[in-house]
């Protein structure tokens, strides 16, 4: 059995790594649109996943053979 340890990062450990707001990353999180843990107060996401995701908007679930498509439609913002 041939496993591999996840590329595992806090919120804002990932903010930096992609350049994306941290309150985006963690509305993510909280969802549950993307892979991670919660390890005491903190949140971990897989940052592979999290790539994957924003790559494909599709995340690929362990142990299924099909993916789960999360959609993305715009935020209305009042100027």
């Amino acid at each position: 059995m041939n496993l591999t340890v996840p590329h595992m990062e806090t919120i804002k450990a990932t903010s930096k790594l992609t350049g994306l707001p941290e309150h985006f990353i963690r509305q993510k999180v909280l969802s549950g649109e993307i892979v991670s843990v919660k390890a005491g107060s903190k949140y971990l996401v897989n940052v592979d996943k999290f790539i994957e995701y924003l790559n494909t908007c599709t995340v690929e679930t362990n142990g299924n053979d099909h993916e789960t498509d999360f959609e993305i439609s715009p935020v209305p913002v009042k100027l």
